[in-house]
């Protein structure tokens, strides 16, 4: 019997992987569920049915049987591979990051696990590891599309077009149509204003109707500002709704207001209603230093929203030959962890003790050094735009800092944040409709407007506009206020922006030098209608034009 048992597996196991080999998926899936229903495991046939619950969400389930999976096999490799597939699934990056490399060490010959850890990397932003790992997987599986699509998409998001496109092309090469590597043609193709040939590639990819959700957004967002780019600003409203819409779908079980994690807009909110009820007296004063000075020569935070044009002072004061720059690092993740999850903790920084203090210091400059070796002795600056929420934790662990604002038109931010196509995690999530963003930004700006009646930090702002019209004059002061000579080489933060790889949203931009983005939301003026009140205030307050 246990003989029969054992052929009647063989045969399941191989009819399934030969049906999952030759793309039919569905018969594998079928194959699998047989099985489980004769009570036969294997591996191959657990897998394929933790891959089907993975697609349909339903990952504790879909832990369940790789672990089951697991234990009949404690070394297999593409069961590792497919626990690391999870664990991207469930935004836990490096912890995929780690299983895919256990499975290459196992197994350093298989592609597929190669291939992932190549994909893990990239979207964890290490791109001299995802190239790595991209070639490996290329030498392993020669035929294969995604490995020099993977490589193209690297390529544009550093601006190296001809480098992108020649990947993208072998891409094509080996699979017609690939949509990745379409993608980056036509990401390419807008970001060298050729936006008619961007449309073509985009409209005729979304026909295919081939593409998944999250790629589809990604073509949606492209698609977007290729309508824009040639004055079509009602057909590009309509992909960036049609994009913000999907974000909306994919989304939603994790940051919408149901979620696990808690809406932005309501964190910004309990802060704001937190910081009332504080006694001004306790924040007026500066506080005194404690414990060991930073290891620094001048702390700077580049503050402000998103889209405000904080990339592009980071990148100019980087350009600066003794400043370090970091892009929206969670520097701040163990402090938040300690003062900002409840009232109980918020009310830690009214009486700041000291050795807690000490520790969070520490561990902040931790993080920092892991980012940038070198930092020791330089100007710092730390860039995260919403970070102004969190000012008054800020002052206490670091009252020698200063705060670099940065401000524009917010109707032209509000806009700006529905076009892009964010990475999402909780504040990007609010950018999803004009109503939720313009929502946000009124929060965000309340609140840092109590923050800057009250705090004693010195507070630089540049405003946009200000910058666009007269680089030289706006970056002297700036460079007077962090402390820093002013130099011609502030005017090359383009050429500072590709050398440090940035990967914010506003990248490609900052790459092509100075972009006057003043305006842009007259394009969109009816669009705009029903939120225009909301921002009415600060559009007055910071000095535009109504």
């Amino acid at each position: 019997m246990q003989q029969d048992r054992s052929a009647r597996m063989e045969t399941l196991v191989r009819t399934a992987a030969r049906a999952r080999a030759t793309g039919d998926f569905r018969g594998a899936l079928a194959v699998a569920d047989q099985a489980a229903r004769e009570r036969l495991a294997h591996p191959v046939l657990l897998r394929i049915q933790a891959e089907a619950l993975i697609a349909a969400g339903k990952f504790a389930d879909a832990g369940r049987l790789l672990n089951a999976a697991l234990s009949l096999a404690p070394n297999d490799a593409p069961t590792i591979t497919d626990i690391g597939r999870l664990l991207m699934a469930e935004s836990r990056t490096e912890d995929a990051i780690q299983a895919f490399k256990a499975a290459v060490t196992i197994r350093p010959n298989l592609p597929d696990a190669w291939f992932e850890l190549a994909c893990a990397h990239e979207f964890a932003g290490h791109d001299d590891d995802a190239q790595t790992a991209y070639l490996k997987a290329g030498e392993l599986a020669p035929n294969e599309a995604g490995p020099p699509a993977g490589l193209a998409s690297i390529a544009v998001r550093q601006g190296k077009y001809d480098e992108a496109r020649s990947h993208a092309e072998k891409a094509l090469g080996l699979c017609d149509g690939h949509p990745v590597a379409s993608l980056a043609l036509a990401t390419a193709d807008r970001n060298q204003r050729n936006f008619d040939a961007a449309r073509v590639r985009l409209e005729a990819l979304l026909d295919r109707k081939s593409l998944n959700d999250e790629l589809s957004r990604v073509a949606l967002g492209v698609l977007g500002d290729a309508l824009d780019g040639v004055g079509r600003t009602t057909d590009a409203f309509a992909a960036y709704t049609r994009m913000n819409e999907l974000i909306l779908r994919l989304h939603a079980p994790r940051f919408g207001e149901r979620g696990p994690v808690e809406n932005h807009l309501h964190f910004v909110q309990r802060l704001t209603s937190w910081f009332e009820r504080q006694d001004p007296s306790i924040w007026s004063e500066p506080m005194q230093a404690t414990g060991r000075p930073g290891p620094v020569r001048r702390h700077v935070f580049v503050l402000g929203y998103p889209r405000s044009g904080t990339t592009l002072v980071e990148n100019i004061l980087a350009s600066l030959p003794d400043v370090r720059a970091l892009e929206e690092a969670p520097t701040l993740t163990d402090a938040d962890l300690a003062f900002l999850r409840d009232d109980e903790s918020l009310d830690r920084l009214s009486h700041l003790d000291p050795a807690l203090a000490e520790q969070m210091r520490a561990a902040y400059w931790t993080r920092v050094r892991a980012e940038v070796p070198d930092v020791d002795g330089k100007t710092f600056v730390d860039m995260a735009p919403l970070n102004g929420v969190k000012l008054p934790m800020i002052a206490r662990l670091f009252p020698q800092a200063i705060v670099v604002l940065c401000r524009r038109d917010p109707r032209d931010v509000v806009l700006s944040c529905f076009k892009r196509n964010f990475r999402v995690n909780a504040s990007t999530y609010q950018f999803t409709s004009l109503d939720s963003t313009a929502r946000h930004y009124d929060a965000v700006q309340r609140l840092m407007d109590l923050h800057l009646q009250a705090l004693p930090l010195p507070v630089h702002v540049v405003d946009y506009s200000n910058l666009v019209a007269d680089f030289d004059a706006t970056t002297r002061a700036l460079a007077d206020f962090v402390g820093v000579p002013w130099s011609a080489e502030m005017r090359e933060f383009n050429r500072t922006a590709a050398e440090r790889n940035v990967r914010t949203a506003s990248a490609p931009q900052v790459r092509q030098g100075l972009f006057d983005g003043t305006r842009q939301w007259l394009g969109y003026r009816d669009q705009m209608e029903s939120v225009l009140p909301v921002l009415e205030r600060w559009v007055v307050k910071f000095g535009y034009e109504i």
